[in-house]
């Protein structure tokens, strides 16, 4: 082919120009378009490969998305015992899930790709579902033929029925053919078939050991009992046995120990505890074994005698021990004892009720017959006579007088609670039934109750035995007729708080006895007094209401405490006691109380309290206590409101009580009018006042004498410490 020449002009423009030389070169031979040919070809296929991408990730992601629904459906099918069902499900919902997803596809290629890829996965877990079954199947078989078995041998040994008992060999051979035999091993069946007598004996063992552990330890232990039970399994169930046992005789000794802190001697077989225990353990126990079992008899001794041989009772009991056992032994025995009493001293001051009930063995029968009697009038009988029982006890055991109580903390608690939550006509029928129950001590049983909470709406009324006045004291326990009391005296100019300190005033000298007597705490007495005030000014609003103006409304409600009570200038005389009247023989008290300050004092042979000097011989005590007792002493009410005692006021206003040589208080009760000097068999003399200003009086007591006044000024202080 010929060249073609190339030129080079001479010619020159008018203009010069930039020199531009062109670095491409398209051979003549090449159109324009068939040298972008490999660029568009390429360009072509990335579009291809760009679209093949997309597709393939449209269809994983609607895969990713179906298979997580898909999954729910193969756990679900995979809980079923049934093949054909679980199939339905998976053939079922998957085909849902499919055409749910498949539809979303955006073109046939990814709806393809998707429904080969979903199907496999289907199919995948079609496999796993089949397995699940076929376990499944097993599984609830043998559910069904343990439930069957269970029952069989129920019937047999539980209910004792004596067909099932004869047939328990029987059934569960054909349970066993009739299930397994020709589908597992022939030995497996065989030895199945074999097993049924331990089987049975199994569950006779089972069955004992929840009814009774010792006993199916026993017979375990016993080769010629449950012989079909091979080595292994009878070494299985004694392990079994021993882990039920073992916390039954960790209790029963810690019952052992309790009750022997009581006097209680309750059973206890140390030596199958012996045997059952690990050694450890057990050794813990015998170090304090034999000390518990032998202080059980001295521990119920120390439970019963009085207070003012108690002290004397321990010392000899443990001179005793110290002299029979040796160091370890006495400290352990003494350990208890001294445990016992402290525990005996701190019930009977809490709860001797509850106390009398765990440790006195006629008590406690009486107790027990108490709750089980149906007969109503008889209940009453029995619920009498042993609250006389109770105080009796308690008095002869040295129990102060203010400290008898006639129930036990729980009762008092229960009865309450009750009373909080019942409407007024309930509370009002069960403070009726207290005075029925408790008969002369009522005021006892009404002195718990208060302190363990009872409205003092309550205690008020049973000073009054007034039945309308009871009544319209427990309205004011309502809130809704507190509000409405007041806000009827704020209509009327009235002020709910003047009222209250009306009323308060004119109980000033009844606060002071109150401050002053009845051994209270200040704060429990400033709560009663407050409590007592609060009640007496909604009875004043209510009188208001009723017409009365407030003077004489304030007089009424204040008029109650005054008429309810002879106040003394130490003591107040109830009037109306145990639910009776005493009003007519109130005078004679204060005058026998006056009698007995003035005259008698010395003839009640007070014992001498203790100086905290070794130095003060029982002489100059003597002396002391004698010239206390006439110049220093004062009745007061005692704490149960039953009664009042005689004590010593101490230079820091303290009050001690005065006891006997035989550990009586110098006390008596509102209801006793006899002339005898309490704690002797004396009797008083009603016309000393006039003899003694024609006799030289014995009540003419001199101021303390100057030894005394003495010995007062070298201690700086009382000469009163601790008692004897």
């Amino acid at each position: 082919m010929p060249k073609i020449p190339t030129f080079t002009t001479q010619a020159r423009p008018n203009a010069e120009a930039p020199s531009i030389q062109s670095r491409t070169q398209i051979p003549l031979s090449q159109t324009l378009g068939t040298a972008l040919a490999p660029i568009t070809k390429a360009v072509a296929q990335h579009a291809v490969n760009e679209k093949n991408l997309e597709n393939k990730s449209e269809a994983l992601s609607l895969e990713n998305k179906a298979l997580l629904e898909l999954t729910d459906v193969f756990d679900e099918a995979a809980r079923l015992d049934n093949k054909d069902q679980a199939f339905n499900i998976v053939q079922n919902k998957s085909k849902i899930i499919q055409e749910k997803y498949s539809n979303q596809a955006s073109n046939n290629l990814v709806k393809s790709s998707f429904n080969n890829n979903f199907l496999g996965e289907v199919q995948k877990g079609i496999f796993k579902v089949n397995n699940r079954v076929s376990t499944n199947i097993i599984q609830t078989l043998d559910n069904e033929v343990s439930v069957k078995r269970n029952r069989l041998l129920t019937a047999a040994y539980v209910d004792k029925d004596p067909l099932a008992l004869s047939l328990i060999q029987t059934d569960l051979e054909t349970l066993y053919e009739q299930t397994y035999k020709g589908r597992i091993d022939t030995d497996e069946y065989n030895k199945l078939i074999q097993g049924i007598p331990g089987e049975i004996q199994i569950f006779e063992v089972s069955q004992l050991i929840s009814s009774n552990p010792r006993q199916a330890y026993l017979d375990l232990m016993n080769k010629n009992k449950f012989v079909d039970l091979d080595l292994n399994k009878r070494v299985s169930l004694i392990s079994e046995v021993k882990s039920v046992i073992i916390p039954e005789i960790k209790d029963q000794y810690k019952n052992f120990v309790a009750a022997a802190a009581f006097g209680k001697d309750v059973p206890f077989d140390i030596n199958f505890a012996k045997e059952i225990l690990p050694p450890r353990t057990f050794n813990n126990m015998m170090k304090e074994y034999d000390s518990v079992k032998n202080t059980v008899s001295n521990v119920k001794i120390l439970n019963t005698v009085s207070n003012k041989n108690l002290s004397e009772t321990l010392d000899n009991m443990l001179l005793q021990s110290e002299k029979s056992k040796d160091f370890i032994k006495f400290q352990q025995e003494k350990k208890i004892l001294v445990e016992a009493v402290n525990a005996r001293n701190e019930a009977m001051a809490s709860d001797p009720v509850f106390f009398l009930n765990a440790t006195n063995d006629n008590i406690k029968i009486l107790n027990e017959e108490l709750q089980n009697e149906n007969n109503p009038d008889l209940k009453l009988q029995k619920k009498k006579a042993l609250t006389e029982i109770y105080v009796e006890t308690q008095s002869n055991m040295g129990q102060p007088p203010y400290q008898i109580k006639v129930m036990s903390n729980s009762e008092a608690s229960n009865f309450v609670e009750r009373y909080v939550n019942g409407d007024q006509n309930m509370r009002i029928a069960m403070l009726q039934n207290l005075d029925a129950d408790f008969g002369d001590y009522n005021s006892n049983a009404m002195l718990q109750l208060t302190n363990a909470g009872l409205p003092v709406t309550a205690e008020l009324s049973s000073f009054f035995n007034n039945p309308k006045l009871t009544e319209r004291f427990l309205s004011f326990d309502s809130k809704d007729e507190q509000e409405r009391l007041k806000k009827d005296a704020r209509d009327n100019g009235i002020k709910f708080n003047d009222v209250r300190a009306s009323i308060r005033e004119n109980l000033k000298d009844f606060e002071d006895v109150v401050m002053r007597g009845s051994r209270f705490n200040t704060s429990v007495a400033l709560d009663k007094m407050d409590n007592i005030v609060e009640v007496l000014s909604y009875y004043a609003l209510n009188e208001m209401a009723a017409g009365e103006s407030q003077g004489t409304a304030e007089k009424n409600a204040y008029k109650l405490i005054d008429n309810a009570f002879e106040i003394q200038d130490t003591f107040f005389v109830p009037l109306v006691y145990n639910g009776k009247s005493i009003t007519s023989s109130a005078d004679f008290i204060v005058e026998k109380a006056n009698l007995i300050k003035d005259f008698y004092v010395e003839d009640f042979g007070a014992v001498a309290f203790e100086s905290v000097d070794e130095d003060v011989t029982d002489i100059k005590l003597n002396e002391a206590m004698i010239d206390q007792l006439k110049n220093f002493g004062e009745w007061r009410n005692s704490a149960d409101g039953t009664s009042i005692i005689y004590g010593i006021v101490f230079n820091d206003g303290s009050f001690g009580p005065v006891k006997n040589q035989e550990g009586e208080y110098l006390s008596f009760a509102f209801d006793d009018t006899s002339f005898t000097i309490p704690g002797t068999d004396k009797e008083m003399d009603l016309d000393i006042r006039t003899k003694s200003q024609q006799l030289q009086p014995r009540g003419s007591y001199p101021n303390v004498s100057e030894s005394i006044s003495k010995l007062q000024a070298n201690k700086g202080s009382k000469i009163i410490g601790k008692r004897r």
